[in-house]
């Protein structure tokens, strides 16, 4: 496995200070691998191997702590005749019932630090928020991005990685979940379909107790269908509907939730540029990886929906918060957010006439401020002009800036 610097570093400068580290993604994007390499980065730095305690709750040993009260009896068995400052990580800890109760106790009880990964984004609200407020520092982590696909193929296959075009046909057809890179070409869309299938079983159907199993699998099928494309829950009850299955918009409403929650749909809310507001009402919906719609479709080729994808998620694992934007009753691809820092991008397979190169950037050419505004796109050469830039979507995804 690579060495995953953007979150490492992060980890790294919060090795004993006092926030809880939390580590949120969606099941197999590489949480227990950073884990147990903060796990490696702490007998690095000189701390004893009996003072760090890794707990995986999907292991068989852990397996049958289900609530705080039996993880609380665990922690102090194995810290019991330990001195000095000890180091508690907790792997998948939202399989244990009021875990946050115990997370809190041992951060006044014990001289410790603490790590936790989660496979819910849902493990930061209502009580635990209470709890911990202002004492966590949460890492958002998500598959392979482009650049890391690139490190892999050149540090564990020893490929060579010249032949950019090649390779990012590759990260475009089977996406990043690190854990496609380890299988056969011929298996990697039945092993994206496994991994889809646990995390629909562990994550929402069981997490939920969701006995119509077949409405989620239509609904989620009706998501992916529409990546990047504006929808609501009536749009999805009237699909239904059409295929003469009757569900209401809050069991929808629920499910996306749910899915959500999940880490494995990401929703872009929409943001009226010039009212500077954000509307409540058709969001967009985003995988938390592409290759998910390439296994269920096959659509490698010309793909746009899948490109805004790929950059929507890059997005957000440089920082930002996204947002689509609305403007004159154009659509700007994404209103980005970070600091005092805002960039508008546009994103399209190919500038490839007159016609397409006034669309992607007559929306930008009507916002009125200095901040800067992007086309991206697969062509090579250079659309620049009139303020707004143009670049290269494989430059920009190997890029450490935009």
């Amino acid at each position: 496995m690579i060495k995953r610097e953007l979150y490492l570093n992060q980890i790294e400068r919060l090795i004993d200070k006092e926030p809880i580290k939390i580590i949120t993604g969606v099941r197999r994007s590489g949480k227990t691998y950073l884990l147990k390499s903060i796990q490696k980065e702490l007998k690095n730095r000189g701390i004893k191997e009996e003072n760090i305690f890794m707990i995986s709750f999907e292991s068989m040993k852990y397996n049958k702590i289900e609530n705080f009260k039996q993880l609380d009896e665990c922690i102090i068995n194995l810290t019991e005749n330990i001195t000095g400052k000890v180091y508690l990580l907790f792997d998948e800890i939202q399989n244990v019932e009021n875990w946050e109760k115990s997370i809190n106790a041992y951060r006044v009880d014990f001289d410790c630090d603490i790590y936790i990964t989660g496979s819910n984004s849902e493990m930061l609200s209502g009580e635990m928020a209470t709890l911990i407020s202002g004492r966590y520092y949460q890492i958002k982590i998500y598959p392979f991005s482009f650049a890391e696909f690139i490190q892999y193929k050149k540090e564990i296959e020893n490929k060579d990685t010249s032949d950019l075009d090649v390779l990012f046909k590759e990260y475009v057809e089977y996406g990043g979940m690190p854990p496609i890179q380890q299988v056969a070409t011929q298996d990697k869309y039945s092993y994206l379909s496994d991994i889809y299938n646990t995390i629909l079983l562990k994550d929402i159907i069981a997490r939920h107790n969701i006995r119509n199993t077949d409405m989620l699998n239509r609904i989620l099928d009706y998501v992916i269908m529409n990546i990047g494309k504006n929808f609501s829950a009536g749009n999805i009850a009237k699909y239904m509907k059409h295929e003469r299955r009757n569900i209401s918009k809050d069991t929808i409403l629920d499910y996306l939730l749910y899915s959500k929650n999940a880490c494995f749909i990401l929703p872009a809310r929409r943001e009226d540029i010039k009212g500077k507001k954000v509307l409540q009402h058709n969001e967009k919906y985003f995988l938390v990886d592409h290759g998910f719609y390439q296994a269920k479709y096959r659509e490698i080729e010309n793909n746009e929906s899948v490109l805004e994808n790929i950059v929507y998620i890059e997005l957000l694992r440089r920082g930002y918060d996204v947002k689509i934007g609305i403007i004159n009753e154009k659509e700007i691809d994404f209103v980005c957010h970070k600091d005092k820092e805002k960039i508008y991008i546009q994103v399209t397979y190919q500038l490839e006439n007159d016609e397409t190169i006034e669309r992607e950037f007559s929306g930008l050419a009507k916002i009125n401020d200095n901040f800067d505004k992007y086309v991206l796109s697969m062509d090579k050469l250079d659309f620049s002009g009139n303020g707004l830039k143009h670049r290269n979507i494989i430059d920009f995804l190997i890029s450490d800036y935009i």
